[in-house]
């Protein structure tokens, strides 16, 4: 029996404050992908490889700027808009968009459903979204690209045999990973299997209500509670398969000029 994607949360409430300078009044998720103004943006790339991959139900949460946008895409796919209320977003991570999403009327986490997670600024080869569904197991997944740079810029995954441990930034060389492998960088793509769907939305609204950063908090943040859970796996790919995060000037002008040229060819449209 074919392993498919039933729902799909994409978080697109953020700042993308250290992309400013050439999104300008532009919101991140909505910045065209080949820097054409009017061409298809982030969330339309993420609509469509979604519907591609088997996904029945999509959810976009989005902020008093990105709430309620018609997308493109969104002429052949259908997805709903989930509103992130918070005035100040310099207070709501995407940990408190997570949690708007979890505790929406949508019923998204039934217990039932394979559930993905995902930022908005990111591209990739929609083979990705496939590999990721038909991975073996019961425990929830974090998708990891194996070709990586081990810096303190990238959220680095480490752990044992597939099974991550710890991820976030600046963890290489400490003594919380000692004795661990790199498992490669976070691509931001999870899989929540139904399972787990208590102990996600548990450990979300213990971060919001109780840890450090309440509300500031990120999705990594909950993510690395199931793996101290033991309910994560690392599903990991190499060089193969294209994938790019997107937070800077220069990276977003890798991704107009190199790479969505190659990756347009891949979905239709």
């Amino acid at each position: 029996m074919t392993r498919t994607i039933d729902k799909a949360v994409i978080l697109a409430a953020g700042l993308g404050n250290r992309i400013s300078a050439v999104s300008r009044e532009t919101p991140k998720p909505l910045l065209p992908l080949d820097g054409k103004p009017g061409s298809p943006c982030f969330l339309d790339w993420h609509l469509r490889c979604l519907a591609e991959a088997g996904a029945k139900e999509i959810f976009l949460v989005g902020n008093k700027v990105t709430f309620g946008r018609r997308l493109q895409a969104m002429e052949q796919v259908h997805a709903e808009w989930i509103f992130n209320p918070t005035d100040d977003l310099s207070t709501s991570g995407s940990g408190h968009s997570a949690w708007y999403a979890w505790h929406s009327e949508r019923r998204i986490l039934d217990g039932k459903s394979r559930v993905v997670l995902m930022d908005a600024d990111i591209a990739y080869d929609p083979k990705l979204l496939k590999l990721l569904a038909e991975a073996p197991g019961e425990r929830s997944k974090t998708l990891v690209c194996g070709d990586f740079r081990e810096t303190n810029e990238e959220v680095l995954v480490f752990g044992r045999e597939g099974r991550p441990q710890w991820h976030g930034k600046g963890l290489s060389g400490t003594p919380m990973v000692e004795g661990l492998d790199c498992l490669g960088e976070a691509t931001g793509i999870l899989l929540f299997e139904p399972g787990d769907h208590a102990a996600l939305r548990g450990a979300n609204d213990w971060i919001i209500g109780y840890g450090t950063h309440k509300t500031r908090a990120e999705h990594e943040d909950v993510t690395q509670l199931m793996m101290r859970m033991g309910r994560m796996d690392a599903v990991t790919f190499g060089s193969e398969l294209a994938f790019m995060e997107c937070d800077t000037p220069e990276e977003y002008e890798v991704l107009t000029r190199e790479m969505y040229p190659r990756l347009s060819k891949l979905v239709s449209t």
